[in-house]
C-alpha cells in the first residue's frame, strides 16, 4: 500500500495484537480492511513545531515519456531545481515503440512537496505522464 506522507488523509484501523496501523486514505487495503466498520479509529497527524526538519519520505513516480535524447537529463534536471534528492532512477524503452519509462524514487519532505514535484515534472517536454507507483 502507498505509505501516507504528511499532509494526506489518513485512517487509522485497530489490528489483531499489533496495536492501530496507520494507511493512506487512498490505499486500496483501507476498503478491505474496514469492512469491520468498529476498528476504524480516527488519526491525524502530529503537529510539528515550526520549522522543524522531519525526516523526509521516500516515494516512487513512474513516469512516461517520448523516447528521445536528453528527456533523463531533463527529468533529472527538473528533480533537482527543486532540492529533490533522487534515490533511484531506472529508464526503459519498448522496442519499436517511440515511448519509454522512468522510474525515479525520490526523497520528500511532505505532500505539498511532492506535488510540487509532479507538477514540475509534467511541464518537462517530453513527459507525457506522472503517478505516484504503488508499494
Amino acid at each position: 500500500c502507498y505509505n501516507p506522507i504528511r499532509g494526506e488523509k489518513i485512517v487509522g484501523y485497530i489490528t489483531r495484537g499489533k496495536g492501530v496501523s496507520v494507511h493512506s486514505a487512498t490505499c486500496p487495503n483501507v476498503v478491505n480492511l474496514l469492512y469491520d466498520a468498529e476498528r476504524g479509529i480516527d488519526v491525524e497527524w502530529d503537529k510539528a513545531p515550526a520549522g522543524d526538519a522531519a525526516a523526509p519520505y521516500t516515494v516512487k513516480l513512474t513516469m512516461e515519456v517520448e523516447d528521445r535524447k536528453g528527456v533523463l537529463a531533463a527529468v533529472s534536471a527538473k528533480i533537482a531545481d527543486i532540492n529533490t534528492n533522487i534515490k533511484n532512477m531506472e529508464a526503459r524503452t519498448d522496442e519499436g515503440d517511440e515511448r519509454a519509462r522512468i522510474d525515479v524514487t525520490i526523497e520528500i519532505s511532505d505532500l505539498k512537496h511532492l506535488e510540487k514535484v509532479i507538477k514540475s515534472l509534467r511541464g518537462v517536454d517530453g513527459v507525457i505522464d506522472v503517478e505516484r507507483a504503488a508499494r
